[in-house]
């Protein structure tokens, strides 16, 4: 669980470690071995219901538009719909109609729950809540892991690790849906108040005999004048820093869970997913086309399509929600709003901004989406039926670089309708062990290989005011394995991977920093009882903040992790 102290996070600066480069080692990233590929579908009528009872011959797989045997075929359904249809579950009898095979062992699952910062009114906002809970009791069954978060421009909160406890799951949601009905600043206000300020002053310059300062302006595309779209703009670059970190976040989330199988859910409440980032600061100022420029230096797409990329990587389905909908200003949060509060068309063009990224992310993983508390409520339900009926299709995937792969379910009936994830990411070496340094720094470590040791010297301020943090692993040389080289002496090297987050700002990139080394054969025995050193700093601004290592042995394969955590103590 990532603490609650509030940093900045900027650089981590590895220093040169003891070792030395020697010719090149065998190193992570360039293995990539084949893989079982899972694909969860389901499948519906033209009336929208389920269809059970399919067998293996009515699918077809395609891997970039070549056609894959199946090697792996189940069908998962809630007793009373298997009954219904026919198909084979734990309780059904032998001589039954219909029921060929003993029904696969249920799928663990793993929920992850992540709300961003809205406000709804309490009679839209508590039959969302509800219902979410209604979602997570019908579907967490015993050792399944649920974990709840939250997101507040900036900040992450983790309201809950994984659990199954329903609960300490209903309280996650309940904190959360007080804090929903509850006033919130919204920059909107503020933006509205420095928009009327500097028409005010246009106003009053164009008396005097000119347009912005005396002269003509010069027409823009937005239609906006200058001074006005400059201050949008300003807006913006904030809301488009908010999503990268955003999404860079939920990213590390779904990657922290890599290694954990079974059935992946991301519920993916949000305020803003936005194809083109702050537009909505343009649209409060009166604009209503987005200038071309400002269309290339905030589009948010590349921004979601890494989203999909890493769940589609990690085997996760996103159901994305915008409870907001329509009418995002009934809550009013600045008692200096105007009389008129903003109009129609803002919502829509913010709308507009929203919803197309959304069904773009829930139709690359195989979700469904839903805009509107209404419709998020009535949403909610089905998506309990995804977690219980569907269809497990599993292939082998074709060898090959760590590259995107384009995944298509077919079915022989053309009536049906399939809904699954359309993509497949192989991992890298360095991939995998990105992903295990970020589940470290979540507490989800994998068990190591070996045991390095971390020692911290004490953090000191820099001229900046900012605390540098000195850090040095110590990897015990018995623990690589190493390679005979000519000379008469053994080579190997190892990567230290390192990543740190904090709740202001989210999670950093993985680094990584490869050494090499060599040993003469005469001093291996006395260097076994040594180490390497290695030395990096961390910058921030304050002392705490958590810290994910890893130390991946490039010979063998095997690793070891460790988390430093400089938070400060809990109270009591």
């Amino acid at each position: 669980m990532l603490a609650r102290s509030c940093l900045l996070l900027l650089f981590a600066m590895p220093l040169p470690a003891t070792p030395q480069t020697t010719p090149a080692i065998p190193h992570a990233g360039e293995s990539i071995e084949v893989s079982i590929v899972n694909v969860d579908t389901v499948v519906t009528d033209k009336q929208g219901h389920r269809v059970h009872g399919l067998p293996r011959e009515d699918f077809e797989i395609y891997e970039n538009g070549v056609r894959q045997p199946i090697t792996n075929f189940a069908e998962y359904a809630s007793e009373r719909e298997a009954t219904s249809a026919g198909v084979a579950t734990p309780s059904a009898t032998a001589g039954a109609t219909h029921v060929a095979v003993q029904a696969p062992p249920p799928q663990k699952r793993t929920i992850i729950v992540f709300v961003e910062r809205f406000q709804l009114a309490s009679f839209r906002s508590d039959p969302l809540f509800a219902a979410m809970k209604k979602l997570l009791h019908e579907s967490v069954r015993p050792g399944d892991r649920v974990m709840v978060v939250t997101w507040n421009h900036g900040i992450l909160g983790t309201r809950l690790d994984f659990t199954d406890d329903l609960g300490r799951i209903d309280k996650a949601i309940e904190a959360i849906a007080a804090r929903t009905i509850t006033v919130d600043h919204d920059p909107m206000d503020d933006l509205e108040q420095e928009i009327d300020a500097i028409t005010a002053w246009e106003a009053e310059t164009a008396a005097f005999g000119g347009g912005r300062m005396g002269t003509p302006d010069i027409p823009r595309e937005s239609g906006l004048s200058f001074f006005v779209e400059e201050n949008s703009r300003m807006s913006a670059k904030n809301a488009f820093l908010d999503e990268q970190r955003k999404v860079q976040t939920i990213n590390a989330l779904m990657r922290s869970t890599a290694a954990l199988e079974g059935k992946k859910v991301l519920l993916l409440a949000t305020h803003r997913l936005s194809e083109y980032a702050g537009a909505e600061a343009l649209y409060m100022a009166g604009a209503n086309v987005l200038p071309s420029d400002f269309r290339r230096e905030f589009d948010g797409k590349p921004l979601i399509r890494s989203l999909i990329e890493t769940a589609n990587a990690n085997g996760f389905t996103i159901y994305p929600i915008y409870a907001e909908g329509l009418g995002t200003n009934a809550m009013v949060s600045s008692q200096f709003r105007g009389s008129q509060p903003r109009g129609v068309g803002y919502d829509y063009l913010v709308l507009n901004n929203e919803i197309p990224m959304l069904e773009y992310v829930a139709q690359q993983t195989g979700g469904v989406t839903a805009w509107g508390s209404k419709d998020v409520t009535n949403l909610l339900p089905h998506v309990v039926d995804d977690f219980e009926s569907y269809y497990s299709l599993a292939y082998s995937a074709t060898p090959g670089r760590a590259a995107s792969r384009k995944i298509e379910v077919r079915l022989k009936d053309p009536k049906l309708t399939v809904r699954a994830r359309k993509q497949f990411l192989p991992k890298s070496d360095t991939t995998k062990m990105d992903d295990r340094v970020i589940a470290t720094l979540f507490g989800n470590a994998p068990p190591s290989s070996f045991e390095v040791k971390v020692r911290l010297a004490a953090p000191k301020l820099d001229e900046k005011k900012h605390y540098m943090i000195p850090i040095t692993i110590e990897v015990p040389i018995s623990a690589l394995t190493m390679l005979p080289i000519e000379g008469n002496a053994s080579a190997g090297a190892f990567t230290v991977y390192m990543a740190w987050g904090s709740t202001f700002g989210g999670v950093s990139d993985t680094h990584h920093d490869t050494k090499q080394f060599s040993i003469a054969a005469a001093e291996l025995e006395k260097a076994k009882r040594n180490h390497f050193t290695y030395e990096f700093k961390v910058e921030s601004a304050t002392p705490y903040l958590r810290i994910a290592l890893g130390v991946y042995d490039e010979v063998s394969k095997e690793y070891a992790l460790n988390l430093v955590d400089l938070q400060p103590p809990a109270k009591k």
